[in-house]
């Protein structure tokens, strides 16, 4: 037999790890001194050990080993634990992947001063549900002026149904394939569950949720929009990603001077499985 001492070195790892073994009952020593605690092991327990290192550099969890040492265990069953932790493995890897795009161009970012001061993270956007108002647009010209009509719309509409704003308001945009008026603004205020306002073009919508988008936000007039979701733009192409045509801006504080506000702006991506087909 063998002593826990030198089995730890026979097998590079620690006499903790193997201590521990014991205590999760995967590899109990054969004999134990009961007046020293010295563990002594058997050959054949240095062949089961070799097979638990395996499996635990497959990334195989602790739980899992203890019922694949076991003889009844089918090769099938076995081949189908592998292939969750390849699938698995392969999840971490595509993640760590996109995190070091993003990084790289995080840093090639900061050497270009108009760009350098977005901040974009990709996340979920939840779902909403609104009162909503739509209209097409010629140009990014006509944007002002329509939001100045759409807003108090919709805050008169919630007012008349005794309904008070204290949510968020929200505006977005995409094509119209119309070469007349090519681009469709819609815009909404956030409206309690079971709130339904329907009439004079308004209408109570869910806005669905959105599994990818490239957020930033920013402090100020919306005049610096434009810039902002050109660097969203930006960004999502550089890290290899693929942006759909829908902008949202998402109004977050708007009490103030223009100058004071903050806006989350968004850009819709593609699912990562499109953009990795497409890519």
């Amino acid at each position: 037999m063998y002593g826990i001492g030198l089995v730890a070195r026979l097998a590079q790892v620690s006499v903790r790890t193997l201590r521990h073994y014991d205590d999760r009952g995967l590899l109990k020593p054969n004999y134990v001194d009961p007046i020293t605690g010295y563990r002594y092991y058997t050959p054949e327990q240095i062949l089961l050990l070799h097979r638990i290192l395996v499996l635990r550099d497959l990334g195989v969890p602790l739980a899992q080993i203890g019922r694949l040492i076991d003889d009844d265990v089918t090769v099938e069953q076995l081949r189908g634990i592998l292939r969750l932790r390849q699938a698995e493995a392969r999840t971490r890897l595509a993640t760590q992947t996109e995190q070091l795009r993003r990084v790289e161009v995080r840093l090639a970012q900061l050497e270009e001063a108009p760009v350098a001061g977005y901040e974009v993270i990709v996340k979920r956007l939840e779902p909403m549900r609104v009162v909503a108002v739509t209209e097409d647009l010629e140009g990014h010209h006509q944007i002002g002026a329509a939001c100045d009509r759409m807003y108090p719309r919709l805050h008169a509409a919630l007012a008349q149904h005794g309904v008070r704003f204290d949510g968020l308001s929200l505006a977005r945009y995409e094509d119209t394939a119309d070469e007349r008026r090519p681009m469709r603004i819609t815009t909404a205020l956030q409206i309690p569950a079971g709130v339904t306002i329907e009439g004079d073009g308004l209408t109570t919508i869910e806005v669905p949720a959105v599994e990818r988008a490239a957020t930033t936000v920013v402090r100020g007039d919306p005049s610096q929009f434009a810039s902002g979701f050109r660097a969203l733009h930006e960004w999502v192409g550089e890290t290899g990603a693929r942006a759909t045509p829908v902008e949202r801006e998402l109004y977050i504080d708007c009490d103030g001077p223009r100058d004071t506000w903050v806006t989350e702006l968004q850009v819709v991506m593609e699912p990562a499985e499109v953009a990795g087909r497409t890519s």
